[in-house]
């Protein structure tokens, strides 16, 4: 019998916080469920942990490597009706994961709900009570780990392409706004307290804008112009309005 539910994991070379994202799986959800950890590491340092807590494992080889591979996999492999996916540095909160799949019995395709970013020195709630569509349109406010997506309504997989923000991409391309709802519970906590400035993103934050202009080509709506010259201005870059409006201009 296939499990209700797919929790896939990408993880590189953090043993300690992949064993803290399994254990929060296991309290997360207490219907049937299998946890598919994709290994970006040629070592497969994730094996021994992933064994640990009875979880598929796969070491990707060659040169395909980054998230959006990962994740890719992780969604070929995957049997569960529903899927959650979740960074190996971040943490469910326990329950979670039934809350939202309860949420999913009325023919709903998508459920979300908040969550927190974890600094060194504090915790942010992001509440999400007033998250509309066209917000989504601007900038990505549902990060990976806080949502559970019905597998058959996933038309696109992840944009292996993108230098970043493939997992705001990807929800443009999957996410039915009218089939989806809100749970009011913190499910998953974000962990940022590793040094920003050394990390794969930070590295790649110059170009993010790259992949906003691109997003915003992908996804016309002249009606939040105002509203992403202004995003795009926080990532010091200035566009003309007339080429924020229309698809495929840039």
């Amino acid at each position: 019998m296939n499990p209700d539910i797919s929790v896939i994991i990408p993880t590189y070379m953090r043993p300690e916080k992949l064993a803290r994202a399994l254990t929060s799986v296991e309290a997360a959800c207490s219907l049937p469920y299998e946890v598919l950890v994709i290994d970006d590491c040629p070592d497969g340092s994730a094996f021994l942990v992933a064994m640990q807590f009875n979880a598929q494992y796969c070491c990707k080889a060659g040169n395909n490597r980054g998230l959006a591979a990962s994740r890719n996999i992780g969604i070929t492999l995957a049997k569960g009706k529903y899927i959650l996916f979740l960074d190996d540095d971040d943490f469910l909160a326990s329950g979670s994961i039934d809350a939202l799949s309860q949420a999913l019995r009325n023919g709903l395709s998508f459920a979300y709900g908040d969550n927190f970013d974890c600094f060194v020195d504090r915790q942010v709630h992001n509440n999400l009570s007033q998250l509309t569509y066209d917000h989504l349109l601007i900038c990505n406010r549902i990060p990976v780990g806080s949502y559970l997506i019905e597998r058959s309504s996933i038309k696109r997989n992840f944009d292996e392409r993108m230098r970043s923000h493939e997992d705001w991409e990807f929800l443009l391309n999957n996410l039915e706004w009218e089939r989806s709802i809100r749970v009011p519970i913190h499910v998953v906590t974000i962990d940022k307290t590793e040094n920003l400035e050394s990390s794969m993103q930070a590295r790649r934050r110059k170009y993010f804008y790259l992949d906003y202009i691109s997003i915003y080509s992908r996804y016309p709506a002249p009606h939040l112009t105002s509203f992403r010259q202004a995003m795009l201005q926080t990532l010091g870059i200035s566009i003309a309005s007339e080429l924020l409006g229309h698809k495929d201009v840039i």
